[in-house]
């Protein structure tokens, strides 16, 4: 009993933090990187299903053009661009 429990309560948590890695990454990221991660016309290469540890990397230090984003839910926004299909 007490592993499903536990098991329910790591989901939900993981739910959250999806929903709200999706949420910031539409304020902060959608407009440069397309909807979906699967580029736009500033940003045309796709970073959809791109792993987290790259993605992380890139909000925290910057990449290319990109300069470092100040995101609090940064893993979560990260775990949520590794969780996009790719196109």
């Amino acid at each position: 009993m007490k592993r499903s429990l536990f098991a329910v309560a790591a989901l939900l948590l993981a739910s959250t933090a999806l929903a709200d890695g999706a949420e910031t990454y539409a304020k902060k990221c959608a407009a440069c990187h397309g909807k979906e991660g699967v580029g736009a016309k500033m940003v045309p290469t796709p970073i959809a299903g791109t792993a987290a540890a790259q993605v992380l990397k890139a909000i925290k230090e910057g990449k290319g053009k990109m300069k470092p984003v100040a995101i609090d839910d940064a893993a979560a926004v990260a775990d949520y661009v590794a969780g996009l299909k790719k196109k």
